[in-house]
């Protein structure tokens, strides 16, 4: 299942240092205490400046992951599988000022300590 692989993938970076970025601008960094997936959001609990913060953001439509974090997809693309009906549709509802994950990739990475 994609939900169990995903919540496996994220569970090895608690208890380190993450960033969280869409389209490649850091939204949010801290140390991953907490992970789960609730409804439709995947939801980190992270330590930042002594303090914990929960952050919430969409389940992705697909992911990759690579070596030192996961790249979380929310391109229409992936959305409409590639049919061309779908991805237009989908283009004519689009609001004048859609969602920050709307057609963009999100990034989930281990930061060094000294970064």
């Amino acid at each position: 299942m994609k939900a169990e692989r995903l919540e496996k993938e994220i569970n090895r970076f608690l208890q380190q240092k993450i960033s969280i970025n869409i389209n490649h601008k850091t939204v949010k960094t801290g140390k991953l205490i907490l992970f789960c997936i609730k409804d439709f959001y995947l939801v980190f609990t992270l330590s930042i400046s002594h303090s914990k913060k929960i952050f919430e953001i969409p389940y992705p439509y697909n992911f990759t992951i690579k070596n030192k974090g996961i790249i979380l997809d929310y391109t229409l693309k992936s959305f409409s599988s590639n049919i061309q009906s779908i991805d237009s549709y989908v283009k004519l509802l689009t609001p004048k000022k859609p969602n920050k994950y709307f057609n963009s990739y999100a990034e989930i990475i281990t930061v060094e300590d000294g970064a």
